[in-house]
């Protein structure tokens, strides 16, 4: 759960709405907003019309957070007062761990101009600091709900990464790869790459890359046609000059 402690803005309280639906929290409560403004939040919002309607308003953040056995607060900075602080990614994990054991978390964000007081943040568990730079530590609200919204995901998802690509051709064979560099050096000969330069170092490093590609045998067929099409057409352009030359 979301929420909001005296929001000053119903445009802040839009963006904040996007950013849950964007993560997938669902459930937002609001402490005495200036403004809960449902039409101009939606404007902001684009989606996430379920969460609109389902805002829990409170008149003041004890009832806001009664139920919660988790309450994460937010600061743009540690203080003095002695308290349990943690990064975003140090208190993501905590707060996954809690949420799928069943557990009632609160995230707690202050106002835009003064954040939470230390009476307020006396209300939590945690206080999760968002590192910044010291000279302008102030992140706007949204900002701030997405970076700790985003550890949540990437905590969540930590496991699942990305598939690897179908591979739609077996890989490469070495007879392949080794037609393949021939037909390259050809080509680089064929165009005076090498000069006075032998060409060991520099196919030497052409085979590390293909090693690092992984090609396919599509792959491979690919680049050794490229290659015979450079050496077939300097051919062709040294037959068309030595026939220019006899003419004259």
């Amino acid at each position: 759960t979301v929420v909001l402690n005296e929001p000053q803005d119903p445009v802040n309280i839009g963006s904040v709405v996007r950013v849950m639906k964007n993560m997938g929290l669902g459930n937002l409560r609001v402490v005495r907003p200036a403004d809960f403004d449902a039409y101009r939040i939606q404007g902001v919002a684009h989606t996430g019309v379920d969460i609109i309607e389902s805002t829990r308003l409170f008149d003041n953040l004890e009832e806001a957070i009664a139920d919660a056995r988790l309450v994460i607060g937010t600061s743009a900075r540690g203080r003095r007062v002695r308290r349990s602080y943690r990064r975003p990614r140090e208190a993501a994990t905590e707060i996954l761990q809690a949420a799928m054991s069943g557990e009632e978390v609160a995230l707690v964000f202050g106002r835009e101009d003064r954040g939470l007081s230390n009476d307020q943040l006396d209300h939590c568990n945690r206080v999760v600091v968002i590192p910044t730079d010291p000279e302008h530590s102030s992140l706007n609200l949204a900002q701030a709900v997405l970076v700790l919204a985003y550890e949540i995901r990437l905590a969540a998802e930590a496991d699942r990464g990305f598939k690897e690509p179908r591979r739609v051709a077996p890989r490469a064979s070495r007879q392949e790869l080794e037609a393949v560099f021939a037909e390259v050096q050809a080509s680089l000969s064929a165009v005076d790459f090498f000069k006075t330069q032998k060409p060991t170092p520099v196919l030497r490093t052409l085979r590390e890359v293909a090693g690092r590609a992984d090609l396919d045998e599509r792959e491979a067929a690919l680049l050794k046609a490229i290659a015979y099409e450079v050496r077939n057409f300097m051919t062709r352009e040294k037959i068309a000059e030595g026939d220019e030359s006899d003419n004259e």
